[in-house]
């Protein structure tokens, strides 16, 4: 679903990503895990043409995003979900038309259409009908997360990518979030990257994982081959779950 080949990223004379290659399967979810400043983030936006790679190519279900026009792109981003690290909701809106703003962008539906596919999507993220009226600041942080979600899924992607999913969540709701993001991957079989800190969810739920060192990839595998590691920084990560 999704191939770097060979990719550099530069911002002037500072080097971010620096001939990365891995490709990920449709259905998979792959978590990229590293400290901070490694260059996650720069690569999630490589994928859907938000940045443009400085040489290599990247691939996205077997067309070369790192090649097309911001018009030719429009039918890869249909296909992106992403999942930002903040909520990003439209304050002044509720519930029901923050949910709604994709799809009254991308399809020309009635609104019981549109009332049936926001309740699918709030339902699918584990909220009730109760919340539609809303507003985003009468909900707990942890909700507007999962209404974000729920707003992205209703689009229909064929891949989430998620920034930072868990950042500034309790452990209750970090814990919930993760397996959300298990549940959508099986129930809408999609594709998911997610970029995190959290190695306990990457090893709990991520079929793949990267590990990211100053632009770099320093291991990939399954959790069980992590778990074996040998590499100084992995071992650190995985300090906080042994």
């Amino acid at each position: 679903m999704i191939q770097f080949k060979n990719v550099y990223k530069s911002f002037g004379d500072k080097e971010v990503l620096k001939g990365i290659s891995f490709e990920v399967k449709k259905g998979e979810i792959l978590f990229i895990l590293g400290t901070s400043g490694t260059g996650k983030s720069v690569l999630l936006k490589n994928i859907v043409g938000l940045l443009k790679p400085s040489r290599g190519e990247i691939w996205v279900d077997q067309q070369e995003v790192s090649r097309l026009t911001e018009r030719e792109l429009f039918p890869i981003r249909k296909k992106c979900g992403m999942v930002f690290q903040h909520p990003a909701l439209f304050d002044s809106l509720t519930i029901f038309e923050n949910v709604a703003f994709g799809i009254r962008r991308h399809f020309q539906w009635g609104l019981e259409e549109i009332r049936k596919k926001v309740q699918e999507c709030l339902k699918a993220v584990h909220l009730g009908e109760d919340i539609e009226l809303k507003k985003p600041a009468q909900l707990s942080y942890g909700m507007q997360k999962r209404v974000s979600l729920a707003r992205t899924l209703a689009v229909g992607p064929e891949v989430l990518l998620y920034d930072e999913p868990t950042t500034g969540l309790d452990p209750v709701t970090t814990n919930a979030i993760n397996l959300l993001i298990k549940e959508l991957s099986e129930e809408f079989h999609v594709t998911s990257v997610v970029v995190s800190h959290d190695i306990q969810c990457a090893l709990d739920i991520a079929h793949r994982i990267i590990f990211l060192d100053q632009g770099q990839i320093i291991e990939e595998g399954s959790p069980e081959s992590i778990m074996k590691s040998s590499h100084p920084l992995v071992r650190s990560f995985l300090e906080e779950v042994v």
